[in-house]
């Protein structure tokens, strides 16, 4: 039997063990069993297993006209990193507005105005001017949703602008006092959380809400669930236990409350429903967090922290296996995988020949291979080299400052000792014995060398006689004793020429010492002295 003979059920189960390589390359067999393979039904299966294929978890299709195995290519070549990067918008703000996308056209919000932008196919050439711009808000845009042919928005201002995308008309609704941080809207409902912890329920068709209730916090986020029955709300985590509530629509109260022992302060920032049961939180935690409602609501089923700590403000998924995340640090936008507990880190690696390559963990090499660990890289060795080269200069440049700075102080220390020393102890100390070059010089050095001549010496006569020209004589007694009646000495001090003046004498003192005496009257008076000590031996000379 020839094998397209077969029913297509078995047909089908056959094929169902093989994977997206060997059904590629089973297409080429012939065109029968090409037209047969390139059915969505046979790889459905295998595009579950893929992320962003568009096929959710309970099966349903989320993008029917686009060929399941194109979607699965597209899905592995982006796993591959065999993808174009285009830029459509540069944006010179330095926060990142809130965007939608919708088809081909990209709504984001700029100050009060939302704007709409059509991205081509190409995807080569840099939007230009929006070709719809939406306002009607005195103050910041905070949120805004798409609901079929209405763009809803919430402001700063309190108010809430529903927007017609046909017929551009609009109608305000006024009914908080503060902004309005969240916002949600499925068919003709629309729900909207303020800071001034209050949530209210609002129809397309009507002015006035339909039902307010108070959360007793600021309110963060909201989410209404597929089936329309229900809501999540998540506030601050400030006055209440837990962030996350959860309320009947139909009959305006609260149901349940999610979690426990939360921290204070771990608000809930973004809530998505993934089916009427499961919904997944982020916040101010860094934490991701799967809720399944058919199980308890104590606790959640499964949760992703991320990597930087930092704070997740928004959170998107396929349905399936993929999340996207995006945080606070410098605008990061993490995707994650379900089935794994670390977010997915694909690194695009250009290779030889500008082929690019993959590396769905490390780091890229010049040999067209990935690097697990950074000292396997080049730039790594060259990075520590230079940062110990200039660690060593500092060290060396700081080592001689001090052994300068310390032998400045030493040598300041050293003379002021010597100095203190010299000036009042006569002998010196024995730690200074051995430090010649240290000390101050001695005193005959000094006294045999003087720095200035000593001043000049005139003859003068004296009162009681004239000495000679060549020699001037002093007779200084000494006190008598009467235990030795031969101790009277006389003393006599001759001096050259050069030491007689006028007006100037120089005697010589107990201290050996010289003593200048000025004037003839000073003379006298000490002789006068001299004379009352020994009365019976006044001096002949004078």
């Amino acid at each position: 039997m020839h094998l397209a003979q077969l029913p297509e059920d078995v047909f089908y189960h056959i094929l169902g063990y093989l994977d997206c390589r060997s059904l590629s390359r089973f297409s080429q067999v012939c065109k029968a069993i090409y037209s047969f393979v390139n059915r969505d039904i046979v790889w459905r299966n295998i595009a579950k297993e893929f992320l962003n294929t568009g096929i959710s978890g309970n099966g349903t299709d989320r993008y029917p006209k686009i060929p399941l195995k194109e979607r699965v290519s597209t899905a592995q070549n982006w796993a591959h990193g065999v993808c174009r990067k285009d830029i459509p918008l540069k944006w010179r703000k330095n926060l990142l507005p809130w965007l939608q996308m919708d088809g081909n056209i990209l709504f984001l919000s700029q100050a009060a105005e939302i704007r709409a932008h059509r991205i081509h196919q190409e995807g080569k050439k840099t939007l230009g001017q929006p070709f719809q711009v939406f306002s009607g808000h005195n103050d910041d845009v905070c949120r805004f949703v798409l609901n079929n042919s209405y763009l809803i928005s919430s402001g700063s201002d309190g108010t809430i602008v529903v927007h017609s995308r046909r017929s551009r008309s609009q109608t305000k609704l006024p009914g908080h006092s503060q902004e309005i941080n969240c916002l949600d809207s499925r068919d003709e409902l629309i729900i909207s959380g303020s800071r001034d912890a209050t949530v209210k329920v609002w129809t397309l068709t009507s002015s006035s809400p339909r039902g307010t209730f108070s959360t007793f916090d600021r309110v963060w986020s909201i989410a209404i669930d597929p089936s329309v029955s229900s809501f999540a709300v998540g506030t601050a985590c400030c006055r209440t236990p837990s962030p996350l509530h959860l309320w009947n629509i139909e009959r305006l109260e609260h149901v349940c409350t999610l979690g426990s022992n939360f921290r204070r302060g771990a608000g809930v920032l973004d809530i998505v429903f993934e089916s009427p049961f499961q919904l997944l939180t982020c916040g101010y935690d860094t934490f991701i967090r799967l809720w399944d409602l058919r199980l308890t609501s104590r606790k959640c089923v499964m949760e992703w922290e991320e990597p930087h700590d930092s704070t997740l403000y928004c959170l998107q998924t396929d349905g399936n296996h993929m999340m996207a995340s995006g945080s606070s640090y410098y605008g990061v936008v993490r995707l994650w995988d379900k089935r794994q507990s670390q977010c997915l880190q694909v690194v695009i690696c250009q290779g030889p020949h500008n082929q690019s390559y993959v590396c769905q963990s490390g780091h890229c090499c010049e040999e067209g291979q990935c690097c697990s660990y950074y000292y396997e890289l080049w730039w790594f060795w060259l990075v520590w080299a230079l940062i110990l080269i200039l660690t060593a200069c500092c060290v060396c440049h700081h080592f001689h400052s001090k052994q300068r700075f310390q032998q400045q102080r030493r040598q300041n220390e050293i003379n002021l000792i010597a100095y203190r020393e010299a000036h009042n102890n006569s002998q010196l100390p024995i730690y200074l014995r051995f430090l010649p070059t240290y000390l101050l010089p001695a005193y005959e050095e000094v006294g045999n060398r003087p720095a200035t001549p000593p001043p000049p010496y005139s003859e003068s006569t004296l009162s009681n006689g004239t000495p000679s020209e060549n020699q001037a004589a002093v007779d200084l007694p000494e006190t008598s004793s009467a235990s030795n009646p031969e101790a009277t000495q006389r003393h006599t001090y001759r001096a050259s020429p050069k030491d007689h003046s006028p007006s100037r004498y120089r005697r010589f003192t107990g201290d050996s010492g010289i003593e200048v005496c000025d004037g003839h009257e000073l003379w006298e008076s000490v002789l006068e002295k001299e004379e009352e000590v020994q009365p019976e031996e006044p001096c002949e000379d004078l």
